[in-house]
């Protein structure tokens, strides 16, 4: 088996212990989507006692009351131990047509030999940089009883960021390829039935360089990329997303992190980031009214250690946000609903935890 030949089981419902949230010695890197009916899906990476491991797990759970209570697992994808194909990295995303896509990593693995050079971890190497993109998808979101497709490998790459819907209909993944020293990246000119993979411009220094896009008023795309040098990396396209100027600094202070940055339903900007140049603190948002010249309004909701991850989406005037808190201390999994207006005021915006091991230290 090869990761990018056949997908990881897709388990529906699972009543195994081994999924059990009070054994999880390892969760983060949270996703959420919310679907036309207000149902909040949420994601996370889990399973063993680190990442990467064989015993990591995809899990998707979901909420029916605004986040004030969450399900048990409506989907896991468990790595496959006996294929040696590692499941990592969930992301959601609600497309246009209302479909909920679950799109996952998987990664090739070694079981480990006497004089194997690379990443070890509990008897296997993990040293394959040649990710592939799953996903299955869901027509109805919002029915009692979900309905999944087939898996589908969609393109090679490491998908860890919501697409972006251009205004010519196109959407645009940044799927990134730690093999290429440029930024890669993914195009669907048919609403998700086939891809086109592009590589843009020279990546500045990183090693997880997740991306994300945003188009501007003039019909540009600002790509803003994760590095590892205090601050986020950006690069324009100005033919929509066919070349790319070359990368520089932004002026965006940032850590070696994730982070979201979204058109709101509204016209403005979302930007949500860890505001620190070489920690992981100070989970903050940010509005911007001018394309992301300036972030006029800015809150800060967390500013604790080890924090990050975060990724958010738009309902019924609500913005819903989720992040991660210690993964292998506290395993927090934390969601957070607000308003534009409550950044734009300075409103309290409190987190709650969705997922918090029974035996994690607060």
């Amino acid at each position: 088996m090869h990761a990018n030949s056949v997908p990881c089981a897709v388990l529906y419902r699972p009543d195994d212990p081994i999924y059990a949230e009070e054994i999880r010695r390892f969760q983060g890197c949270p996703t959420v989507a919310v679907s036309r009916g207000g149902r909040i899906f949420l994601g996370w990476y889990s399973g063993g006692r680190c990442e990467p491991h064989m015993e990591n797990y995809n899990l998707l759970v979901y909420s029916d009351d605004a986040g004030q209570t969450w399900s048990q697992p409506l989907l896991v994808i468990p790595s496959s131990v006996p294929q040696l194909v590692q499941a990592l990295d969930i992301q959601l995303w609600c497309d246009p047509d209302g479909r909920l896509w679950v799109f996952w990593v998987q990664n090739n693995t070694k079981r480990y030999e006497e004089g194997m050079t690379g990443f070890v971890v509990d008897g296997y190497v993990f040293d394959d940089t040649e990710h592939a993109m799953w996903c299955v998808t869901c027509d109805d979101p919002d029915a009692d009883d979900p309905v999944f497709s087939a898996p589908r490998m969609l393109d090679r790459g490491f998908l860890r960021c919501k697409p972006t819907v251009l205004s010519d209909g196109r959407w645009l993944f940044f799927n990134y390829d730690q093999t290429n020293d440029a930024y890669g990246y993914s195009i669907s000119a048919d609403r998700g039935a086939t891809f086109i993979h592009h590589y843009g411009a020279k990546k500045l220094a990183a090693w997880f360089d997740e991306g994300m896009a945003y188009e501007r008023r003039d019909g540009a795309i600002r790509m803003l990329a994760r590095c590892h040098n205090g601050y986020l990396a950006e690069t324009v396209s100005y033919d929509g997303g066919l070349s790319w100027e070359e990368t520089r600094p932004s002026d965006i202070t940032a850590a070696d992190t994730r982070f979201f940055v979204a058109r709101t339903p509204t016209g403005r900007l979302l930007l949500v980031h860890n505001d620190c140049p070489d920690q992981r603190i100070n989970m903050t948002l940010s509005l911007s009214e001018d394309d992301g010249a300036t972030w006029k309004y800015r809150v800060c909701v967390d500013t604790r250690r080890d924090i990050s991850y975060p990724d958010a989406d738009f309902s019924g005037g609500r913005i819903v946000l989720t992040y991660d808190r210690e993964r292998t201390g506290a395993r927090e999994i934390l969601f957070v609903s607000f308003t534009e207006e409550d950044i734009m005021t300075g409103r309290p915006i409190l987190p709650s935890v969705v997922s918090r091991p029974g035996d994690a230290q607060s």
